[in-house]
């Protein structure tokens, strides 16, 4: 690993215990091992370490997302039980990234304070979820694999519980995977089953 890469996951270690404004150029040298000089080779603030672990995270979180064109052309081979399995398998591999969970710790206890931290938790945690799983429902029911139901309230249904596990047991800053959580998993699991079940047609 890169002194660079090095420097990041050390901010991203430090900014999720303390808090960005808590933690201080010198405080990440020390834990890299550094001196400050050696940072700035890198990155010209603390500031930027901040703007390279959102885009990190951006650039992960893009990496995961199937497109809607994909999608509909998984829809249409699946039922609905094979589509809550693919998403319960999508949900355990995200949250069960220590990373990525870190920087959304970061997001979390930033996003009072810092405007683009608050715009990318609404954004990619709450609104485009929300947009995204209405559109794959509406296509489920256009294309009669599930009942005739309004596709922003299974949406809703659906995404609501995913972000209640994440801010239950991951913002407070809890890494563990979810795969070798038998609560959570069971949790999930019987989510899912009741929603495949449901939307039956």
């Amino acid at each position: 690993m890169g002194t660079k890469e090095k420097i990041l996951d050390t901010a991203i270690d430090l900014f999720s215990q303390k808090g960005f404004n808590e933690v201080s150029v010198r405080d990440i040298t020390r834990a890299v091992g550094i001196k400050e000089s050696s940072l700035y080779n890198h990155f010209t603030s603390k500031q930027q370490i901040l703007d390279e672990i959102f885009q990190y995270l951006s650039s992960q979180y893009e990496g995961m997302t199937v497109s809607e064109e994909e999608a509909v052309s998984h829809i249409e081979k699946m039922s609905p039980e094979e589509f809550m399995e693919m998403c319960l398998m999508n949900f355990q591999m995200y949250l069960g990234n220590p990373k990525l969970m870190k920087i959304w710790r970061i997001i979390s206890i930033e996003r009072f304070r810092n405007e683009k931290a608050n715009s990318f938790f609404k954004n990619h945690l709450i609104d485009y979820p929300l947009i995204y799983q209405s559109k794959v429902f509406d296509t489920m029911i256009k294309r009669g694999l599930i009942g005739s139901f309004n596709p922003d309230v299974l949406a809703r249904a659906f995404y609501s519980f995913i972000l209640f596990i994440y801010l239950r047991y991951f913002e407070d800053g809890g890494t563990e995977n979810p795969q070798e959580n038998p609560e959570i998993q069971a949790m999930v699991r019987a989510h899912m089953d009741f929603l495949s079940g449901a939307i039956k047609k």
